[in-house]
């Protein structure tokens, strides 16, 4: 019998010899083995999909670390648009004073190592014809097409730099009940009888999540002015009943005139959202960094680190407190995005949990079983050490026998 043969019989022999409970056991260990890898991909996927809360991770190279961070106000805190400039300011002024940015460096140019941008809530009707739309309106300010890059159906995003307030983008429902079509780039449709135009069409984020959360109407992304000045800001327009987003038709009779004001509301105040990304050397800088150069009251506004809210110690915490997260103790109203995020927040935490216990009983297990293959060992401490010092000793005699045979070549 071959030296081959007799290692496979001897190895088949060893198989036969394993108790069916012992395979069991295994195959428990390995499974739950299979669960933690398999929870940590879908964890993956579905933090591909919250790509709102990623710009940290966009903005970041092997230089620097960048870092994504929220604020949320209430309406009653009287946000203007002048608020956010002071804001700006005292941002740029702390990187400079804090060495991470040059005096001279500006947004403008695109030489700031941060960017922001700034959000509100509401409703306004849009109209095209004699076709009236009510839609969920977000006023925007700032980059905010580079927070949320939402899939474009046609055109493009509403650059933050343009001083044209008049571009809006609409998403696919809004654009077929207006105009059947989503190859509307250019068209002109009106809020209060003031003529906008469409720059863009975006795919409107889908789940039941989001759809909770309020996203659930034909949806227009306006300039702040814009919907200050001609719908109405509301932070609770994602609480409706249902009415929202119904389309009326006027009769051939009815006056299709351009007769809104073009007055800008620029004193407008109702801002419920400010997010920035800037340098995030260590964790919680930006976050801290925003509260202290701000002057934030986060008794009144919640501050949320977006770049670290899905980290394992963020979810412990989390679980730590989950009978607390039912309770809204601020007077804020969030964005849909927060909200989503905040559902994600929980299952990523439930998640881990699983994970957590799923490693606890893989490794009792796996404690179980060294400790009865040691109870139940064939050998001893000292016969190992006797095989390993005889090992050695054979390793070194070879060497020497090898080294004396070639010493005179």
């Amino acid at each position: 019998m071959s030296k081959l043969e007799k290692i496979r019989n001897k190895f088949i022999k060893k198989l036969r010899s394993i108790k069916l409970r012992s395979v069991i056991y295994f195959v428990i260990i390995f499974a739950l083995i299979l669960i933690i890898m398999g929870i940590n991909v879908y964890k993956g996927l579905l933090l591909d999909t919250l790509y709102d809360q990623s710009a940290g991770e966009r903005w970041s190279s092997d230089e620097t670390r960048y870092g994504q961070v929220s604020i949320f106000f209430s309406e009653e805190s009287g946000i203007s648009q002048d608020k956010i400039t002071e804001y700006e300011y005292n941002l740029n002024k702390g990187l400079i004073a804090d060495g991470y940015q040059e005096a001279d460096a500006s947004k403008a140019d695109g030489t700031a190592l941060w960017d922001d941008c700034f959000s509100a809530m509401g409703s306004i009707t849009v109209s095209k014809d004699r076709r009236s739309v009510d839609a969920v309106a977000i006023g925007i300010g700032g980059n905010f097409f580079d927070f949320h890059p939402m899939t474009l159906v046609s055109g493009n995003y509403i650059p933050g730099n343009t001083v044209m307030k008049d571009y809006v983008i609409v998403d696919e429902e809004l654009a077929w009940q207006l105009f059947g079509s989503n190859d509307i780039i250019g068209q002109q449709i009106t809020l209060n009888g003031v003529p906008h135009y469409i720059s863009g069409v975006v795919k409107r984020d889908s789940g039941k999540y989001v759809k909770a959360a309020g996203l659930n109407f034909p949806t227009i992304y306006c300039s702040f002015e814009s919907l200050a000045t001609y719908g109405q800001v509301d932070a609770s327009v994602l609480a409706t009943n249902g009415n929202l987003g119904s389309m009326s038709v006027s009769s051939s009779s009815d006056d299709e005139g351009e007769n809104g004001s073009t007055d800008v509301n620029t004193d407008a105040k109702g801002i419920i959202c400010m997010e920035i990304v800037m340098p995030n050397p260590v964790d919680n800088y930006a976050k801290n960094f925003l509260i202290d150069k701000l002057g934030l009251n986060t008794n009144l506004a919640e501050v949320v680190d977006n770049s670290a809210r899905f980290d394992n110690f963020r979810l412990l915490d989390i679980l730590g407190k989950f009978y607390l997260r039912s309770m809204q103790l601020k007077p804020v109203i969030y964005p849909y995005w927060e909200n989503n995020a905040r559902v994600f927040e929980n299952i990523m935490a439930v998640l881990l949990l699983i994970q957590i216990v799923c490693a606890i009983i893989a490794a009792i297990m796996v404690a179980y079983f060294v400790v009865q293959s040691y109870r139940h060992r064939k050998w001893t401490v000292g016969g190992l050490v006797q095989k390993f010092l005889d090992w050695k000793y054979d390793v070194e005699s070879n060497i020497a026998r090898h080294n004396k045979k070639w010493k005179y070549f």
